[in-house]
């Protein structure tokens, strides 16, 4: 895109309020595209339906430390018991099923910011009853949470953004995702892990047999010098005995 055309074309893709990233194969350069407008009511394939009292917010001010990991927890929650109910209707094979979805993210830092730029690193799966299940998922790790700082960017001619990525993967081995932002400096992201330590103990479930004490126990944070990642990890055999829960 130019630079002569690009004003124009953010309006336009504004305009269309439909999200294109992830539908791009990995390798290609990133585009502009609408940063479609999550909702905490929705249903996929009748599998899934929610609704929440903690919503998303998309400005990195607009939400508090607590409220972005909180968020985290209750996406995964949702999402785990989301691939339980396809499992117990046959749509999902946790046996034998495998998928891998990544994508970096920046987003001007601009107030009710819709547009920012998508690069998909990977959408696969070995199963296409599981899409609509990815997409929603994807959709909602694709702001990195609000926990990345606003920093200058050359993709936006110098412009302030956020720069966040995801990873979300089955494999042999394990369920994982990791959901990682970059901050100004080692310093900064030093102590965003150490006040995400802090609230992760805020959220210790009460009950030791639900999808969330097991993403609780199995999620940690890693320091990468001005990076900060957030990691679930769950060993493969254990999305066989997910609680039969439902995420209404």
């Amino acid at each position: 895109m130019t630079k002569g055309k690009s004003h124009n074309s953010i309006l336009f893709l504004t305009t269309l309020g439909v999200y294109l990233g992830l539908v791009m194969v990995g390798g290609a350069a990133p585009h502009v595209y609408a940063h479609a407008a999550t909702t905490r009511n929705f249903e996929i394939s009748d599998e899934i339906e929610v609704k929440d009292d903690l919503d998303k917010m998309p400005d990195s001010g607009a939400s508090t430390l607590s409220d972005s990991f909180g968020v985290y927890l209750q996406d995964l929650d949702v999402f785990l018991s989301g691939l339980r109910n396809l499992s117990t209707s046959g749509k999902f094979h946790p046996g034998s099923d495998a998928f891998e979805v990544g994508q970096t993210t920046i987003l001007p830092c601009v107030p009710a910011n819709k547009v920012g730029s998508y690069t998909a690193d990977a959408f696969v799966s070995t199963s296409e009853t599981l899409r609509p299940s990815l997409e929603w998922f994807s959709k909602r790790l694709t702001d990195g949470y609000s926990l990345a700082d606003c920093l200058p960017t050359a993709r936006f001619s110098g412009q302030a953004a956020t720069s966040s990525k995801f990873v979300l993967k089955l494999d042999s081995q394990a369920f994982s995702v990791e959901v990682g932002v970059k901050k100004q400096s080692p310093a900064a992201a030093q102590r965003l892990i150490a006040a995400l330590s802090d609230t992760y103990k805020l959220f210790k479930p009460k009950e030791t047999d639900s999808v969330r004490a097991l993403v609780y126990e199995k999620t940690s944070f890693r320091l990468q010098n001005d990076q900060v990642f957030i990691v679930t990890r769950l060993p493969r055999g254990s999305l066989d005995s997910l609680p039969a829960t439902s995420a209404k």
